[in-house]
């Protein structure tokens, strides 16, 4: 489980039940096989997920771009390195990344104008702390190596936002449940999808 919430998490897609905007940026993007990934997830090493990702940071470098952005463009290539067969062209690192942190803003935006829902610092650290807990993946030290960060800095600096995402989807969905009448987490998912979505135009 707590693998699985890092590898989200470098992927980012967000949520621990694994669901992504319907209307995804990488929609077309085509994968590497279930084969290839599988090999990578069951036998990679520190070293070897190091290797993959490390072009990463001067990559990231050669765009014009600071804060939040920044960190997008830098997730972004992380994912292409990782997961995707095709290679982005610099065009379609900058449409995604910018898509996404637009998309962020906005689910958070919903989440706390329409339904109150905000956590506190003090919550988020002590989300972390308890899903990170004793558990340090080779991938998830790899990607700190590659960012010049611990891992501790890493969960609770440059991927705090993945988490309080994660912890906010918590305490949105009971709310989404009265509100859209159901308990199916793809329904759910997709509902509250919509709203972003329309709210990103």
């Amino acid at each position: 489980m707590k693998e699985q919430i890092f590898l989200l998490s470098i992927a980012t897609l967000f949520f621990l039940s694994g669901c992504a905007p319907e209307e995804s940026a990488v929609a077309d993007i085509q994968m590497k096989s279930n084969e290839e990934l599988s090999v990578m997830t069951d036998s990679f090493t520190r070293e070897d997920f190091y290797n993959t990702l490390s072009h990463v940071m001067e990559e990231a470098d050669r765009f014009e771009a600071e804060g939040d952005l920044k960190k997008w463009i830098i997730r972004t290539i992380s994912e292409e390195a990782l997961y995707y067969a095709d290679d982005l062209t610099e065009e379609e690192i900058i449409e995604i990344s910018k898509a996404r942190l637009t998309e962020d803003q906005v689910w958070k935006e919903i989440a706390e104008t329409k339904y109150g829902v905000t956590v506190s610092e003090e919550e988020l650290n002590e989300y972390i702390d308890n899903v990170t807990q004793s558990f340090e993946s080779p991938l998830q030290q790899a990607y700190a190596d590659i960012l010049g960060l611990t891992v501790e800095q890493l969960n609770h600096g440059f991927d705090m936002d993945v988490y309080e995402k994660n912890l906010l989807w918590e305490k949105l969905r009971p709310k989404l449940e009265k509100a859209y009448g159901t308990t199916d987490n793809n329904k759910l998912v997709e509902k509250y999808n919509e709203e972003v979505s329309e709210g990103s135009r």
